[in-house]
């Protein structure tokens, strides 16, 4: 289980008025994987896949919200747990894609090489936008934009999610028909030692 220091944030009223302002203090957020297993490198895939999805559903609800009622105390702190999980688990799934699935199938078609390549691309734009959006989600207290910060997480959530529908609809399937069982074995094993576990 990684760990990460954030900045957590209380509501603290202004003596002026009833308004309320943001203060924080420093504590541990935990990033948890979105599984218990490794002994199959395709389900520890379709469980950050669908993680990814649930989770893109409540970002862009945060956004709105926030967009809707301002910035508070609940609110940051919603920040700072996306940036700690997506932080992480972006770079694992990508990571777990590039050393752990891609080398074991190519060569095996220019279409699969083709496809990998595209795939790799996809990774490169979504790191991209997530550098934008996490300096936001990071620091909420700097968060005044409310409609360019929707902006963001819109975009970002877009392409993530249309990534891995072009996994799942079009690259998966291929997956299933290239690899034997001990290679998804083999996967789901590199990708536990690159978390430091074991099998």
């Amino acid at each position: 289980m990684a760990h990460f220091l954030g900045y957590v944030f209380i509501a603290a009223p202004k003596k002026s008025n009833s308004t309320y302002s943001l203060k924080g203090f420093w504590m541990e957020f935990k990033y948890e994987e979105p599984l218990t297993g490794f002994s199959d490198g395709l389900v520890v895939l379709k469980s950050y896949h669908e993680d990814f999805l649930e989770r893109g559903k409540q970002l862009l609800q945060l956004a709105a919200n926030i967009k809707q009622n301002g910035m508070n105390e609940d609110y940051a702190n919603q920040c700072m747990e996306a940036y700690c999980h997506y932080s992480h688990a972006t770079h694992l799934h990508h990571r777990d894609e590039e050393q752990s699935l891609f080398p074991l199938l190519l060569g095996s078609s220019v279409l699969v090489d083709g496809m990998i390549e595209r795939l790799i691309m996809d990774h490169e734009e979504i790191e991209e936008s997530w550098s934008k959006l996490a300096k936001q989600l990071s620091n909420p207290g700097t968060i005044t934009n409310f409609d360019y910060f929707l902006h963001q997480a819109t975009e970002f959530e877009k392409i993530l999610r249309e990534h891995l529908i072009r996994e799942d609809e079009d690259f998966s399937p291929q997956v299933k028909k290239i690899l034997t069982s001990e290679q998804i074995k083999q996967a789901g094993e590199k990708m536990a030692e690159l978390r430091h576990l074991t099998v």
